[in-house]
């Protein structure tokens, strides 16, 4: 049975569909982590065509309410997650606090070199080897955060074995006698993503994002290494905690 659409009314289509969709959503109706129905099944039910069906969900992805997953569908995106940021931040603490479930992926690992502000926050010479990686933060199998990652050479060589292996950067640093680390500064940038980084956190490219990058400390002092943390801004919000707290 199809939804009753009024045409002629000065209002498009399209954004009849997007704001019945989302009353679905603020309703219960849909809720966070469902699937929609298909592009096909939408049509039918409004007796419109696909094509005013998909300029609808692309409204509604652009507001954030819906997330597109390649080779799966359209979901409903779940509420956000509070990530604190204080001296010891780690991803994993911080969702099993809120009952969330998280996952990391290693996505790929090499070699490279720093210079400029990255060497200089390592306390590295410019052109000083490093392992880079790259990785995928997950929370009840939706992305939260790509990160990128670079720690000095010889000190963490094969640490990408063990991050694969435990599925952890901080499990992976404590089997190189890492058994604790802190932030030594974190700088904050609101942003439009990279084509890449909007990929893998599955969401459209004009969907600002948050990046957090860090300068990370073990217990001498000594850098272990700098990450770069790019969050889908609608999916997180960050408490920053005041100096001091852990």
């Amino acid at each position: 049975m199809s939804e009753s659409i009024a045409r002629g009314q000065g209002i498009a289509v399209w954004r009849q569909i997007a704001e019945s969709l989302a009353a679905d959503v603020q309703a219960g109706r849909l809720k966070p982590g469902q699937r929609l129905a298909t592009e096909l099944e939408l049509a039918e039910r409004f007796a419109v065509n696909r094509h005013t069906v998909r300029r609808a969900m692309a409204t509604l992805v652009e507001q954030g309410l819906l997330r597109v997953e390649q080779g799966r569908g359209t979901f409903v995106n779940g509420a956000t997650v509070d990530y604190v940021l204080g001296r010891r931040t780690r991803f994993s603490a911080n969702l099993a606090a809120q009952g969330r479930e998280p996952g990391h992926r290693l996505l790929s690992a090499g070699l490279t070199t720093v210079s400029g502000s990255i060497a200089a926050d390592l306390e590295l010479a410019d052109g000083a080897p490093v392992l880079r990686l790259e990785t995928l933060s997950i929370a009840d199998g939706v992305p939260m955060s790509y990160g990128v990652h670079e720690l000095p050479l010889p000190r963490f060589a094969g640490i990408d074995q063990s991050y694969g292996r435990v599925g952890s950067l901080t499990a992976a640093l404590r089997e190189y006698g890492v058994v604790d680390y802190t932030r030594r500064v974190t700088r904050l940038l609101a942003r439009l993503p990279s084509e890449r980084e909007a990929r893998h956190l599955e969401q459209s490219p004009s969907r600002p994002v948050l990046q957090s990058e860090a300068v990370n400390v073990d217990s001498a002092g000594r850098p272990t290494h700098h990450s770069l943390a790019v969050f889908a801004g609608d999916r997180v919000q960050m408490i920053v905690q005041p100096d001091g707290a852990d």
